[in-house]
């Protein structure tokens, strides 16, 4: 128990950032917590969570093939796990390293309810998704309209968890976070590659001008200090 400037006691919570409790006037008082509180401690989770076989996978880089996960596969998996994250759709498959690493993070218990759907204009890595039967696939352009019924039409609740790695132009990127925010009401955004162009830049800068404490630049903390990593908490700038 902690008190505060006005004297009035408050506890900390797992599932509610803060709650000051006031006896006298019979008031409870909540706080948001920061995201970058919440991104750090998402990191410390997913650093003790074991990510062996999610791995990035295919690359246009000097690397041809990566074989083991990336930094911010071990993020999104602790942010699953921290949060407690059950519903997850993610644009942009690509060998499946990331999808793999946000099912890791689910909790035992949560698994029963949980409804994990990631999309992709390509359809690879069959071998490694076999043992994810869990994980439902769509093959096809995450903004078309054919594709955002099918996948709304899977989702019986809110998004707990959007993660958007595919087309890095303004135009898609924006276009397909709005279709799926309108529709699924996602708690939280994760978007990859926010430094990588000028496009993407210019989109993560509105996003910050909308969102504005709800928005956060994870890039440091993920180890995307180069190409950038965003998180928005989408839910509480709408509520």
């Amino acid at each position: 128990m902690q008190k505060d400037k006005r004297g009035r006691r408050f506890y900390l919570i797992s599932a509610i950032p803060c709650v000051n409790i006031d006896k006298k006037e019979d008031k409870v008082f909540l706080f948001k917590r920061k995201l970058s509180d919440i991104c750090e401690r998402a990191m410390r989770a997913g650093r003790r969570i074991d990510l062996k076989g999610c791995n990035y996978g295919e690359t246009d880089g000097c690397c041809r093939f990566v074989a083991r996960p990336t930094n911010y596969y071990y993020f999104l998996a602790g942010l699953v796990k921290s949060e407690g994250l059950t519903t997850i759709l993610e644009s942009g498959t690509h060998c499946g390293g990331s999808i793999m690493s946000m099912s890791r993070g689910i909790r035992s218990r949560h698994i029963a309810k949980s409804k994990i759907v990631t999309i992709d204009v390509t359809y690879k890595n069959d071998e490694g998704f076999r043992g994810y039967p869990h994980i439902m696939r769509l093959q096809g352009d995450a903004a078309s309209d054919s594709v955002v019924e099918k996948v709304v039409g899977v989702f019986k609740r809110p998004l707990d968890l959007f993660y958007v790695d595919s087309a890095h132009e303004y135009g898609h990127t924006k276009k397909t976070i709005d279709l799926y925010s309108r529709r699924l009401r996602p708690k939280y955004i994760a978007l990859d590659d926010i430094r990588l162009s000028g496009e993407m830049k210019r989109f993560w800068r509105e996003l910050v001008d909308k969102f504005c404490d709800n928005a956060f630049d994870a890039s440091e903390i993920v180890g995307r200090k180069k190409a950038g990593f965003g998180i928005i908490r989408w839910s509480e700038q709408t509520k």
